[in-house]
């Protein structure tokens, strides 16, 4: 068995064919192909461990091909390797925005030995960091083939996909801020898909072990006996209770119809359950090429979706479990530190896939110490505790809230630019100003004042200490300058 699958694509079949012999004598396979449309059509069927291509292929440069790979998330860790070619005037620019691993000059292939070390380094690297062969398959919909020697359908194929792709990412970017309640996420879900797609039968499987949902939308005519089967084959296929919690928008037909066609598409959480999407028609082979390119599409994006309605499910199973107590600070009933990380790298992973930006703002009550010595640490504590529930009816429902230390408090704001942090930050400064302490009491109660730091993510960090960090510069900030105002980092 071949060690790594190699695709090598360039259009002259003998080109490099010394270094093709010695990779092969390696205990390598190789796999030639004549033009990017054949390599395309080759890693959606056999996959692949790295890819070699000339920049001067006819139909799509290597530059194209390198491209398409390294610009899909869930293809861009596959090693790229590109001989120059020519038209040289390109390489300037493509040289970087190609984003290959390596660009060699012909020159180079000479030191044979040197060039096989280097491709085996940059496979070992990928699989270090999890690359698998058959993950290349993903980059483009599998139902679909390309071919060099058919360039007006290939051509006319990738641009389907490339746009199906676009509409599927602003599909999904869309129901991220939309997972609670769940009413409302299976409304927009529904809505989303019929603006593009109709079949007879559309659902959404949420396989969580321990509250596991489904929904479904049924055109008229579905007979009760054919849906039982459905649901059947679903929790047969994904190992889930037939007692799913089921929300079904449709009338059954007495003597009505059965299913001609049925897709059941899994998609799997990274830590547990397993969600999934269902397609079905009343007649058979409906769903041509383009729905199924559709379909697949869908699949491989709704991931970060599905991942997000388990976490959220989590959440809400740990608000009944000790787990739950254990990540509430006592005093304010606010999410501690411990849960705010966690929750903060899983929040800033999320992003990061989707292309989000994460706010977070760092609330410090100022001169707390002298506050507590002053008037007690009674006094203090209801101090903390009336902050706390302000937040809480500031901040939006997707926001939040944890209590970072003895005397501050962080938000994390999914979705929200720096401009909108600022927003919050000075709106809880300013409520906090205008809190009165001791009125109801008669007694002369603290002047409160907060000084807030404000963050943005950094898509090039997933460290959640990073943008910790920031925001706790930002605070001292404006601590320096003079307390009771807002700072945001530069």
């Amino acid at each position: 068995m071949a060690e790594y699958k190699i695709v090598f694509v360039d259009e002259d079949p003998v080109a490099h064919s010394h270094l093709k012999s010695e990779l092969k004598a390696a205990g390598h396979e190789i796999s030639a192909c004549r033009g990017g449309f054949d390599a395309l059509d080759e890693l959606g069927s056999q996959g692949a461990d790295i890819v070699i291509a000339s920049t001067s292929l006819q139909d799509l440069s290597g530059y194209q091909l390198s491209c398409l790979i390294k610009s899909n998330d869930r293809t861009s860790r596959l090693p790229i390797v590109l001989i120059k070619g020519t038209p040289a005037e390109q390489d300037e620019f493509w040289r970087i925005a190609s984003l290959p691993d390596a660009l060699l000059e012909p020159e180079e292939l000479t030191d044979v030995k040197a060039v096989i070390e280097m491709l085996e380094e940059l496979i070992k690297s990928a699989k270090e960091q999890g690359w698998k062969t058959s993950m290349v398959k993903n980059l483009l919909v599998p139902s679909r083939t390309f071919s060099s020697h058919n360039l007006i359908n290939s051509y006319a194929g990738l641009l389907d996909d490339l746009l199906i792709e676009r509409l599927v990412t602003r599909l999904t970017r869309s129901m991220t801020g939309l997972v609670e309640p769940r009413k409302r996420f299976v409304d927009a879900y529904f809505s989303s898909i019929n603006q593009l797609f109709s079949p007879d039968v559309l659902g959404i499987v949420i396989a969580n072990p321990d509250s596991p949902w489904a929904a479904f939308q049924l055109a008229p005519g579905l007979s009760k006996e054919a849906f039982d089967q459905l649901v059947a084959k679903i929790t047969k296929q994904l190992s889930v209770p037939r007692d799913l919690s089921m929300d079904v928008r449709g009338e059954f037909e007495e003597n009505g119809k059965g299913l001609g066609e049925f897709e059941l598409l899994p998609v799997a959480g990274e830590k547990t359950g397993i969600g999934a999407l269902i397609f079905a028609s009343y007649q058979k082979k409906t769903f041509n090429a383009t729905s199924k390119a559709f379909m697949s599409q869908l699949q491989l994006q709704m991931q970060p979706v599905i991942q997000l309605l388990l976490a959220k499910q989590e959440i809400e199973v740990l608000h009944s479990r000790e787990a739950y107590r254990a990540s509430i600070d006592p005093l304010t009933g606010l999410y501690n530190l411990e849960f705010l990380v966690g929750f903060l790298q899983q929040q800033l992973l999320f992003s990061f896939r989707q292309r989000l930006a994460v706010g977070m703002a760092i609330i410090d009550i100022d001169n707390f110490a002298q506050l507590n010595d002053e008037f007690g640490y009674e006094v203090g504590d209801v101090v903390i505790s009336t902050i706390a529930n302000r937040l809480m009816n500031i901040t939006r429902s997707s926001d939040l809230i944890a209590r970072y230390g003895g005397d501050e408090f962080a938000v994390v704001l999914p979705n929200t630019e720096i401009a909108g942090v600022k927003v919050l930050a000075e709106k809880v400064r300013l409520e906090v100003e205008q809190l009165g302490f001791g009125k109801n009491s008669g007694k002369k109660g603290p002047q409160v004042t907060v000084s807030v730091g404000c963050a943005h993510f950094n898509m090039e960090d997933l460290n959640p200490e990073t943008i910790l960090r920031d925001a706790k510069i930002a605070l001292q900030k404006a601590k320096e300058a003079g307390r009771n105002c807002v700072s945001v980092y530069d």
